[in-house]
């Protein structure tokens, strides 16, 4: 229960964290003044700018929980990589591409949709590449040090 705990305490931190500098690079981006959470559809959903940045916060909050505690996945040892892999895969898109949604992060249309899926694909295989590099370097010290003793 403690796992899930700081799983969902640093996942929301991270989110929120992410979430805030990717709002201020798209705003820069933009060539705007000042900082905006997400679409101006999304914010003229809200009484004011920041209800919607409050709103959107609590959305990144929830993007960095999906995860952070999609990541217990990995710990079910009697699955194995492959079934974990899709696992992970099959919930971090469904749940993420959920919130990026109702965050009205694109419109609702088949090419922003199907750019968003190639884009988290990208994405999702480079992380997990760097992440099996990282486990399989971790395994060869653990050998090597096996084989010293």
């Amino acid at each position: 229960m403690r796992q899930i705990w700081n799983l969902t305490v640093s996942g929301s931190a991270g989110g929120l964290l992410i979430g805030f500098w990717f709002a201020m690079l798209f705003s820069k981006l933009n060539g705007l003044k000042q900082m905006f959470p997400s679409s101006p559809d999304f914010i003229s959903h809200f009484g004011s700018e920041l209800t919607a940045t409050a709103v959107a916060g609590v959305m990144w909050m929830a993007m960095g929980m999906v995860f952070s505690l999609s990541s217990l996945i990995f710990g079910v040892e009697r699955w194995s990589i492959t079934k974990q892999t899709v696992l992970h895969f099959i919930v971090t898109y469904v749940l993420f591409s959920t919130l990026a949604v109702v965050s009205e992060w694109f419109p609702l249309e088949f090419s922003y949709f199907a750019n968003f899926t190639i884009i988290f694909i990208i994405i999702y295989v480079v992380m997990w590449t760097i992440e099996m590099r990282r486990a399989r370097q971790t395994i060869a010290e653990i050998n090597q040090k096996l084989t010293q003793k």
